[in-house]
């Protein structure tokens, strides 16, 4: 069976998000939620952990969050490493 990933306008960017919404806007209909990194149950919808710290790849344009993945952002820019 597949499972469709529920879906909707954030408000601030009018952009469509995943379920769990941009950071910059999230959703916290389905708190709590499972972190895939390292596996705790959290209300947070903007938790990050020290697992996820050496993924995150992308910042917010608009608000500065950062994110493992595009999605979770409704402006997002790659971090680009010091040079």
């Amino acid at each position: 069976m597949t499972e469709y990933v529920k879906t909707f306008k954030c408000p601030k960017c009018e952009k469509l998000a995943s379920g769990r919404g941009h950071l910059c806007h999230p959703s916290t209909e389905d708190l709590p939620f499972t972190c895939e990194f390292c596996k705790k149950q959290t209300d947070d919808p903007r938790h990050v952990c020290t697992s996820m710290l050496n993924s995150i790849e992308y910042v917010c344009k608009i608000c500065g969050r950062v994110a493992v993945y595009d999605s979770l952002l409704c402006d997002p820019t790659l971090i680009t490493g010091a040079e």
